[in-house]
């Protein structure tokens, strides 16, 4: 790498080379609202969490190494063989923490993959020095492999007990495995070490309703999901949920070709209990942000609405989890509108009348909760009408294909091209005309 300075010797060298060679939240809404009054259960999927680790980002990069001061050289041929080995040790500092500063750079810029080889180069010529290991951390949780990450970060805290980010970090896995316990003593820990960190109070604080919302849940066992309620009384609408959901595993997995192993989180709260717990608007009938969460109340009101919920919310888990959180907004609001099926409120004309509202799709990554009630009904028919033309050109195959190179390859741009062999700024383009002939 241009980046490591020539400093080693020839053991060094063969060495590094060596090692260069190894090396959430959706919401389910009912109109609310917003655009026609008739308007059917459609979601807001936020885009992944914004880690903040990445806030110092910067300030590591452009941090020099630091050094451990040598001894003066002493005399003598037993001085020159020590001096010989404190230069070889400096040169590995040097080595390693230019590597790190490059990884930090590549982790800026959304090159997880390449940041967790560097990072692993850092770690083996300099293994106890705790921010290498914060960065492999964070590297690993952006490439989906969050127990690898959980490997590097819980070694960070032994060698550095006081290093926040990892333990914000480890909260965030934590909390996702919905091991709240364990992810509210890591975010107990961050916030002592910096108080005045407004994010981590907010997440300190969700954590904490949640926990207690949780004590004493019952839970029920399907194949692939754990449904968590609050007593008897619920077990036949948590039974029925197990059931749809198990239907909507198979029905997506059939669309997709991905059957995940690993069996996904699910509770059911009463109506106000939810509003409480997620925080979400008053229209929203379900989020997903790692976990699904449901109001109980409202989906045992309709057994039909029922279907189309569990099925919206599962399509957001799954390309949540296929695509390590990294496919744009509009395309997991598409996919979750396409397998939930049903009729949609959006005429084979909605886009000749709403032409002037009309959003470029690279203006539909993040959040669609950011968006005016006017423009969030706009971007949910652009998502869905796009998603639909993909499909019809590519084919879900090779939809799959993408979001699960999205994994590795976050920037969706680039990976779109690689995949569909075509620009998405061409397809952005040149789907614009196919609006027309949208059928809904």
């Amino acid at each position: 790498m241009k980046n490591v300075p020539r400093l080693a010797p020839k053991g060094f060298s063969a060495l590094l080379a060596a090692a260069i060679g190894l090396a959430v939240a959706g919401v389910a809404w009912n109109g609310g609202g917003i655009g026609p009054a008739r308007q059917p259960s459609v979601q807001l999927a936020s885009a992944p969490p914004t880690v903040p680790y990445l806030e110092q980002a910067t300030h590591l990069a452009a941090a020099p190494p630091r050094l451990q001061a040598l001894p003066d050289e002493p005399a003598g041929r037993a001085g020159s063989s020590l001096t010989k080995k404190n230069d070889a040790a400096k040169s590995r500092r040097e080595v390693a923490f230019s590597q790190a500063r490059t990884g930090w750079k590549l982790v800026e810029a959304g090159e997880y993959r390449r940041a967790a080889q560097v990072f692993t180069v850092a770690t083996q010529l300099v293994p106890h020095e705790a921010s290498f290991l914060v960065g492999l951390g964070v590297s690993q949780h952006h490439l989906s492999r969050d127990d690898l990450a959980v490997t590097a970060l819980e070694r960070a805290i032994q060698l550095d007990a006081n290093a926040g980010q990892a333990h914000k970090l480890l909260g965030d896995i934590y909390y996702a495995r919905h091991e709240i316990k364990t992810a509210l003593g890591h975010y107990e820990k961050a916030r002592r070490l910096d108080p005045n960190d407004v994010v981590m109070q907010d997440r300190l604080l969700a954590a904490r309703r949640e926990y207690r919302s949780e004590a004493g849940l019952d839970r029920l066992f399907s194949p692939h999901f754990v449904v968590k309620f609050q007593g008897p009384t619920d077990r036949v609408v948590a039974s029925a949920v197990a059931n749809r959901l198990e239907k909507a595993y198979n029905t997506v997995g059939r669309g997709l070709a991905y059957f995940p192993s690993e069996p996904f989180t699910v509770t059911l709260y009463p109506d106000e209990q939810f509003r409480d717990v997620t925080l979400s608007p008053h229209w929203a009938r379900g989020l997903f942000d790692g976990q699904i969460h449901l109001p109980i109340e409202t989906i045992a009101r309709d057994p039909r609405e029922e279907d189309t919920i569990l099925t919206h919310e599962y399509t957001h888990a799954v390309v949540h989890r296929l695509s390590g959180g990294h496919a744009p907004t509009w395309l997991n609001e598409g996919l979750a509108l396409y397998f939930e099926g049903g009729a949609k409120p959006w005429g084979s004309d909605y886009f000749a009348r709403h032409a002037e509202e009309l959003m470029p799709l690279r203006l539909l990554h993040g959040s669609f909760l950011e968006l005016p009630p006017g423009a969030a009904t706009v971007a949910y028919a652009e998502s869905y009408g796009a998603t639909k033309v993909l499909i019809r050109r590519y084919g879900l195959v090779r939809v799959r294909q993408l979001l699960a190179a999205l994994a590795d390859a976050p920037d969706f741009p680039n990976t779109f091209q690689t995949i569909m062999r075509g620009r998405y700024g061409d397809f952005d383009a040149t789907w614009v005309p196919a609006r027309a002939e949208q059928r809904f």
